[in-house]
This record gives C-alpha cells, structure tokens and sequence, in this order.
C-alpha cells in the first residue's frame, strides 16, 4: 500500500505537495479518498520526487479520478491513448508538430471550459523541459469569488457566458488547419472542436462551493449584453481574480505531475525560447455543471 504524504506548500496562497506516489501501483480507496480531499482543501496537489509513469499509468491513475475527457481527438493529435493530450512545441522529421501550442505564452483559462461537459480535474505531467523551464501560474477562482462585492455578487448571479477557442484555433502558428486537411487526406474523421455556454457563477458537483467561471483565454461574452458592456465587466472580473496574492507560480521539475482543480481555478504560462525543447502530457477529467 502507498503510504502518501501530503503537505501544504510554504508561501504559497494554495496548493500541497504530494510524496510517496508510486505510479505503476493501482491506488486503494484510502489513496483516492486522500488525494481527493486534499485536491477539495488545497486546489492545487503536486506530485514530485516518483518515477515517470509510463502512458497506461498516467491514464489508470487519472480514471481513477473521473471519466475522460479525449481532448486529443479535438486537436487532432490522438494517438494510442486519446486521453492524453501532448502540449508541445517539439515537431517530427516531416515538420509536423507532435501536440499542441508552440513556445509563445498561454493566456488564462480554465481546461475544456468551451465543451458542455467541462473539464472537473486536470493533470499536467513534464516529460521534457528546457534549461529555463517557463512557469504555469494558478489563481483560485472559490476566492475570486468570496471575495467579490456582495452587490456584484448578486449582478452576476443568473448570468451565462459563451466559451470559444475559435479564434484562438485559427491562428496560422497552430498548425490546426493543416492537420485537419491531414486527416481528410487520410479519411479519418474527427469530432469537431465544440463551444459552450455556462454560467458565470457554477459550483463544484462534490463540494457545492461558488466558483467565478470565467477566463480572459476563453470566455468571449456574457449573453444577452451589449458587446461593451460585457467586455467591461469580463476586465473586471479578470483583473480581481488575477490578483498577485491569489496566485501561485509553479517552477517545473522533470517528473512533475501537477493535478488541479480545472473547474475552480485558472492557468497559465509563459513564453520560452522556441529552439529550445519543451514536452508535457496533459489529462482532464469532465464534469457536468
């Protein structure tokens, strides 16, 4: 049996440290159930200090937490295992890149928020890392919202928001275009990349805790409000979630697997140096909301 030790991170507004997993070893109940309330508490748990699980590993180890979501199918990436979505600036002998986003910065957001069922738990795992590794910051959206006037509070109460990464598929740096015409070259066909509408305030299916569920990377307008007005109100909610006291910065070793609470908070990254090789193997479980 893993005995797992889970202790909260020193200067840091949330998030724990996670030793003692062993990732080639199913988890009991007692581990589920550990990891599970400690992810409700912390928001953030990062595993440090294990032996790279191979793919199987990683995929058993996320199931346990919740069903799949098969994100690599959407970016057209799948491969053996469409559970696992490879974030990567790193391309194949023909030119082709291996995953997802390049080396330029990642904007805030919240994973698979544009899909009906969105993401409830992610897992971020480094396979690869340049010498400066870029840092993925988390803000805690349960505090953006407690900490809200109680007047906006209730203004948003009711609201919905559309969620798209339309705009963001179509740059021409992100190679989608040209994998979809890849793939229709090959016959294969692939779900297309949904969008969603969700509220603006949810709460977490386990907990019932309130969560701002909103994002500058993906949330595009508040419905039924003039374009302005929304832009307005969406700034504003960025920037108090964003707070520098409500954010931790995450310095990535080899190894790492960070597991977060996708549904209540936000991440991003930073840019890198493009020359320089960078791989990570992403993974989401879904929730109804």
């Amino acid at each position: 049996m893993m005995d797992l030790n889970i202790v909260p991170m020193v200067d840091a507004p949330f998030g724990a440290l996670v030793s003692g997993w062993q990732p080639d070893e199913p988890l009991t109940d007692t581990n589920k159930r550990d990891i599970t309330d400690a992810l409700h508490r912390q928001r953030l748990l990062v595993f440090r200090g294990q032996s790279q699980p191979t793919d199987q590993d990683l995929v058993r180890f996320v199931q346990a937490f919740g069903d799949t979501i098969k994100g690599s199918e959407w970016f057209r990436n799948a491969g053996a295992l469409p559970e696992i979505l490879p974030v990567t600036n790193i391309r194949d002998e023909d030119g082709d890149r291996l995953g997802v986003e390049g080396a330029t910065d990642l904007e805030w957001h919240a994973d698979y928020s544009y899909a009906a069922t969105p993401g409830k738990t992610s897992f971020l795992n480094a396979v690869e890392l340049p010498p400066e590794p870029p840092r993925t910051y988390f803000t805690d959206m349960y505090a953006a919202y407690a900490t809200l006037d109680p007047a906006l509070q209730a203004r948003l109460s009711g609201l919905r928001a559309t969620h798209s990464i339309a705009d963001y598929m179509a740059e021409p740096d992100k190679d989608f275009a040209s994998k979809v015409e890849r793939d229709e070259a090959a016959g294969i066909d692939r779900p297309d990349i949904p969008e969603a509408e969700h509220p603006v305030i949810v709460h977490h299916p386990d907990t019932g805790e309130a969560i701002l569920y909103v994002s500058r990377g993906i949330t595009r307008r508040i419905v039924g409000m003039e374009r302005e007005e929304s832009s307005a109100l969406l700034k504003q909610l960025h920037l108090h979630a964003t707070r520098p006291d409500r954010v931790y910065g995450h310095d990535w070793q080899v190894g790492d697997l960070v597991m977060f609470d996708t549904l209540g908070t936000m991440h991003r990254r930073d840019s890198w140096d493009p020359t320089q090789r960078r791989l990570m193997r992403q993974l989401s479980t879904a929730c109804v909301i």
